[in-house]
């Protein structure tokens, strides 16, 4: 961040005895500095004028702050709940639970985002096959003290492309059809083992493709059928995370069982995935208290009997009103019917009585809008009358308000009719015209704010026609929680209130609206940030920061790049090892994923190659006098040597010297002599200097081949 020079750094008596002295360089006849002369007088005025005007000048509001942050293109952080995963257990009956189910820690309400089926199936055990288990009868249960390979530990699909992997999961009933059900799978990680998280707009190419199957009758064929995958945030179990599937057909028992499969059909795993845990009925809550909400309802959405449906919380169990579409906004109408379904979470809606308002409309157009809130505040949602004075303001109780769900609408009257309208929540309304119709939420004083003709609308004038269409509540910050505090549900479902809720994750993510203060200091870190791919380390940084991987090496070399003329073009080729074992060659997934996030920062005359290690075998003999107590079984000498290797290959393509490989041996504490001692390269790329240097190219790995040393004891030295 530039540092603001301070415009008035000096006093008003600074700047007026400065005056005063430049009096004698100017003219030698004024001799009386005395307050009385009237030339002190307007010497004192000129003085003061300069100090207010570098105090204006030195003045930078809370406003013009936020004008710059907008310039440099830093958004302020807004409230949000924190997230966590909640598993209802218990039930003896396949529920849906509308979206915005009420979840409590506490009096902290918890709210799903999307509509939920539970189903009352349980996992009876798991199946693994693959070539190294010894038969098919493999039945496992999760207790949560073992992980398990879930297609197999050394996956090889060059060797074994035939092979059966996959794991079927055994249910003790069958999954209603047509349903979204959540299977959550808990993936082994470990100290080692930690990728980079995967953002839900960031672009991730798989690294493996898996079948989803179920055993039942589809189309009036019985068989294995593929199961609709809706979506997997596990990414092919790289992370622990939620597979949403639905199951189009019926499902039937094998041996009294109800079984769905998954099949590897390829991949290009790095590291063999494990779990350590399945379990159904796992969904996603966001901390969050809905008040009032308003769903905007389409044409299209309407069926032909001139009914929509609702699925949320607040619409089946509190109070709803319709407004129809006119003049451009919403006309409020009591003719519509209300029918509530707290077994399948939903709402039905009946617009036959006002069908002749929006029959002109198209297929797509938007028709309806349902304003939903609870029956708390049901006669709360007027929040003022309009007065059509400039910069109107009217009270909210804003406190722990959630920014980005915050809606108003003001009604004008239009061929005396009241027609509501939507208003857009702005920061300011610095770039508002006169006839936008802005407002600003001011939450720290509680009020809503309005313009003044000039800069913003101001509410026209009517009798309550400010109301509110949207607010919700966070605890933001304070909703971040450990594991197991939400525990109950409010529901009037009886399956869902008998229950058993348990949060199974940490509730994290929570945040208070950004500081001005903050936000300032975080422009400061954005800009030391690296925006684009210059130097060593923009690159390296960069590519450790690819989603969904993770790295054992990563090495750039700049101007560098077998058949290609470096000085036509920048060149920059960038070594990867993604796994420990020899000999593997970077996946095409790996390289497309890396290429993915260089080129959001690369320069454009800039071009790129990924590279593979090449791995550089050693061969390891000579003769070594050890002390008599030293017993060749353990191997504690090869074991230093391959911890020795191991510690060179941190970075790509170091020359192993041959003194600090007999240095190393001969220091340890039972070695008594070290002799002929030889170290010999396999591959074609590396060489020997005169001094037994081994020389690799940048991009080398070394790995040991075989250590054949003949060993001699000390003792028998001294007894021949």
């Amino acid at each position: 961040m530039i540092e603001l020079q301070n415009l008035n750094n000096r006093s008003l008596e600074d700047i007026l005895d400065e005056a005063k002295k430049q009096i004698m360089y100017l003219s030698t006849q004024w001799t009386d500095y005395q307050e009385a002369d009237p030339g002190i007088t307007l010497v004192e005025l000129f003085s003061w004028l300069k100090y207010v005007q570098h105090e204006y000048l030195n003045r930078m509001t809370d406003g013009v702050k936020r004008k710059f942050l907008d310039l440099l293109d830093v958004v302020m952080y807004k409230n949000r709940g924190s997230e966590t995963l909640v598993e209802v257990s218990g039930i003896d009956d396949n529920v849906t639970i509308p979206i915005r189910t009420q979840w409590k820690s506490g009096s902290m309400v918890f709210e799903n985002l999307n509509h939920q089926t539970l189903i009352n199936s349980k996992i009876l055990n798991v199946v693994f096959e693959n070539p190294e288990f010894p038969s098919e009868e493999e039945y496992y249960k999760f207790d949560g003290s073992r992980a398990f390979y879930l297609f197999g530990r050394d996956i090889d699909r060059k060797n074994d492309k035939d092979a059966i992997r996959r794991f079927t999961v055994n249910f003790d009933g069958p999954i209603p059809s047509n349903c979204i059900i959540n299977l959550y799978f808990s993936v082994y990680t470990s100290h080692d083992l930690k990728r980079n998280p995967i953002k839900s707009s960031e672009k991730f190419e798989k690294m493996a493709d898996v079948r989803w199957e179920y055993y039942g009758e589809e189309s009036e064929k019985t068989g294995w059928h593929e199961i609709e995958l809706i979506n997997d945030s596990t990414f092919n179990f790289l992370f622990s995370g939620i597979i949403k599937m639905r199951i189009k057909g019926k499902m039937l028992p094998i041996n009294e069982e109800y079984k769905i499969r998954a099949t590897l059909v390829y991949d290009e795993y790095d590291y063999p995935p494990r779990i350590d845990g399945i379990i159904p009925n796992v969904f996603r809550v966001c901390q969050n208290n809905t008040m009032c909400e308003n769903a905007i309802i389409k044409k299209s959405d309407i069926k032909v009997d001139h009914t929509f449906n609702l699925f949320t919380h607040t619409a089946i169990y509190g109070r709803s009103y319709v407004y129809y579409k006119k003049h451009g906004g919403w006309v409020r109408t009591d003719l519509p019917t209300f029918k509530s379904d707290m077994k399948n979470g939903v709402l039905t809606v009946d617009v036959s009585e006002v069908w002749n308002k929006i029959k002109g409309f198209g297929y797509n157009d938007e028709v309806f809008m349902v304003v939903s809130c609870s029956q708390d505040i049901k006669d709360k949602l007027c929040l003022g009358s309009g007065t059509g004075m400039s910069g109107q303001s009217v009270k909210v109780n804003a406190k722990n308000v959630l920014d980005s769900d915050f809606e108003i609408m003001i009604s004008e009257k239009i061929e005396g009719e009241e027609v509501f309208y939507k208003w857009k929540s702005v920061n300011d309304f610095f770039s508002s015209g006169k006839y936008d119709k802005h407002f600003v939420l001011d939450k720290d004083n509680g009020f809503i704010a309005f313009g003044d003709h000039e800069h913003g609308m101001a509410p026209r004038i009517g009798d309550k026609n400010i109301m509110l269409c949207s607010l919700r509540y966070t605890m933001g910050e304070s909703s971040n929680t450990k594991e197991g505090m939400i525990s109950s549900v409010f529901s009037k479902n009886r399956a869902l209130k008998n229950a058993r809720v348990k949060q199974i994750i940490p509730a994290t993510g929570g945040r208070d609206a950004e500081t001005l203060e903050h936000a300032q200091s975080r422009a400061a870190e954005l800009f030391s940030r690296p925006g684009r791919a210059v130097t060593k380390k923009d690159y390296e940084d960069i590519v450790r920061k690819t989603p969904g991987l993770m790295f054992t090496n990563v090495k750039v070399l700049p101007d560098y790049m077998p058949g290609e003329d470096v000085q036509k073009q920048n060149c920059v080729t960038i070594a990867v090892r993604w796994n420990r074992k020899v000999g593997l060659t970077l996946p095409q997934s790996f390289e497309k994923n890396i290429m993915n996030q260089i080129n959001k920062y690369r320069l454009l005359n800039t071009k790129i190659k990924i590279v593979s290690p090449e791995y550089i075998g050693l061969i390891i003999s000579g003769e070594i006098v050890v002390d008599s107590s030293y017993r060749e079984s353990d191997m504690l000498i090869e074991k230093e040597i391959k911890a020795f290797i191991k510690d060179t290959n941190k970075d790509l393509g170091q020359t192993l010297h041959f003194g600090d490989v007999f240095g190393m041996i001969d220091r340890l504490k039972y070695v008594s002599y070290l002799d002929k001692l030889r170290i010999t390269p396999i591959g074609i790329n590396a060489e020997k200097n005169a001094s037994e240097d081994i020389i690799i190219p940048p991009n080398g790995v070394y790995y040991v081949e075989k250590i054949d040393f003949n060993y001699i004891k000390s003792s028998e030295i001294y007894r021949s």
